[in-house]
């Protein structure tokens, strides 16, 4: 058990420090941003961004989850039959949807989706092919996490940030292209992706035939809208607020919601170690103890990094930086939706967890009904609670939202895949670092037993989840043997 368990946390400090470094490149991309396009050009790219999150979704056809879900890790000859099948069916797909986006370019442009003027036809043929080659290099990276080579992964991944950074400097600010500049640097970053692995892959005829085909389809279809539900789980509370309120609004909004990043960047680094390790792991006979272990883990992780994030935050916020602080001192009002959205991105970290059942027992039907029911609740909760709590009001629509979702699967998985988390010891850890929390805000975070409190906070929930015999000592073991690796 616990070697298994070392393993998916030594898989996740893979994932999770090339994802933090990657992150890290990526932002660094704002200011420059700002210097060098003016803010329409800004506000263009960030649409187009956003309807290729969506047309990535079209390209894969949920057969990601599906190879993942076939793979062998015994059979190596059944391993490249699903491989080859999944990859040549998204590389036709691939083909289809850019040659029709070229053709209906005009129209995309014009589309309330983007509202692209001067040469918006031109710059959606030129987008087309950012989602084309991120397609083709889908299933090679999903190859690497099954194959459990997590260190090569990390590695191209962050080959291909960097190059988008690297080429984005380079087209943007010594050959002043604008926002081709920016385009042209996504194609070309998404091209060294699939040219990584273009020794590696062929589009051939369909070696499992059609029937590997049906089966892969009829697995990953049904995860489709759930797809589609998380996006506008993600991205609705932006549009909604903007309806609601105004631009200015919306920027105070989006910058503090952004400072809740680590616990994004765990939920996402956790999600991509644990699928495949719950895969590869879904004969084993103490697989359901193991998922147990996991929930009550990952939850004592979120809550220090919960308590990490936001008793230091007020303090971050005012370090030096290019042009005055961290933060601007106009956007500092906004800091107390941060352990809001924190809480957030924790219970979608739980649906990630739940998940595993549905994935083992091919129930993913379930997942278009619990994220379609998330999608309905955010906008609805906001669009109640915005015009009374403003931004607040937002980040508890978006708690809500993944709530909404935890519970339904919950629900369902009890009839399809039972397994006995343990709700005490994941509500106690809970409920311990809510109450630390608020006991470290009542002092004055400028005096000495402001600072001296959020210090101890860590050390207090440690010991306090011991106390209370939700971590035992085989736990503390097991993460030492992990540090010495």
């Amino acid at each position: 058990m616990h070697s298994k368990i070392r393993s998916l946390a030594s898989d996740t400090l893979v994932y999770g420090v090339s994802t933090i470094a990657g992150r890290f490149l990526t932002f660094m991309l704002t200011p420059l941003y700002t210097n060098y396009l003016t803010a329409s050009q800004i506000g263009d790219v960030t649409a187009i961004y956003a309807v290729i999150a969506f047309v990535n979704i079209i390209y894969s056809l949920g057969l990601e989850p599906a190879f993942m879900r076939f793979w062998a890790k015994d059979d190596a000859e059944r391993s490249r039959q699903v491989f080859q099948t999944a990859f040549t069916f998204v590389a036709g797909t691939a083909v289809v949807v850019t040659a029709l986006t070229i053709v209906f370019a005009g129209p995309i442009a014009s589309s309330p989706l983007l509202k692209l003027d001067t040469d918006g036809a031109r710059l959606v043929a030129i987008a087309s092919f950012i989602p084309f080659f991120d397609s083709l290099a889908l299933l090679p990276f999903a190859r690497l996490r099954m194959q459990r080579k997590s260190k090569m992964f990390a590695v191209f991944r962050l080959l291909t940030i960097v190059t988008n950074v690297a080429l984005n400097v380079v087209f943007v600010v010594f050959w002043k292209m604008d926002i081709y500049g920016v385009l042209y640097a996504g194609i070309a970053s998404s091209l060294v992706s699939f040219l990584i692995f273009l020794p590696q892959v062929r589009i051939g005829k369909v070696v499992g035939g059609l029937p590997l085909l049906k089966q892969m389809l009829r697995f990953g279809i049904p995860t489709i809208p759930a797809s589609f539900s998380s996006i506008v789980v993600l991205m609705a509370d932006r549009t909604v607020m903007l309806m609601l309120t105004n631009s200015a609004t919306l920027g105070l909004y989006q910058t503090n919601f952004r400072l809740a990043i680590p616990m994004m960047m765990f939920v996402s680094v956790f999600e991509t170690a644990w699928k495949p390790f719950y895969l590869n792991h879904r004969d084993d006979p103490d697989v359901k103890q193991l998922m147990v272990r996991v929930l009550t883990m990952f939850t004592v992780v979120s809550g220090v990094i919960f308590l990490v994030t936001t008793l230091f935050m007020p303090y971050i916020v005012q370090m030096p930086f290019i042009g005055g602080r961290f933060i601007n001192p106009d956007y500092w009002v906004g800091l107390g939706i941060v352990p809001i959205v924190m809480l957030a991105y924790y219970f979608n970290g739980v649906f990630v967890n739940l998940s595993a059942g549905f994935h083992i027992t091919m129930r993913t039907g379930w997942f278009p009904i619990a994220m379609g029911v998330a999608a309905i609740v955010n906008v609805v909760v906001m669009l109640w609670l915005v015009p009374i709590a403003g931004i607040h009001g937002a980040a508890w629509a978006k708690v809500a939202a993944y709530v909404a979702s935890v519970v339904l699967l919950a629900m369902y998985l009890v009839k399809v895949y039972p397994v006995r988390y343990d709700v005490v010891r994941i509500v106690t850890t809970l409920l311990v670092a809510a109450g630390i929390y608020f006991c470290c805000t009542l002092p004055p975070q400028a005096s000495v037993l402001g600072i001296t409190v959020r210090i101890l906070a860590v050390p207090v929930f440690v010991g306090l989840l011991f106390a209370t015999g939700v971590l035992q000592t085989s736990v503390i073991s097991s993460l030492r043997s992990l540090v010495r690796r």
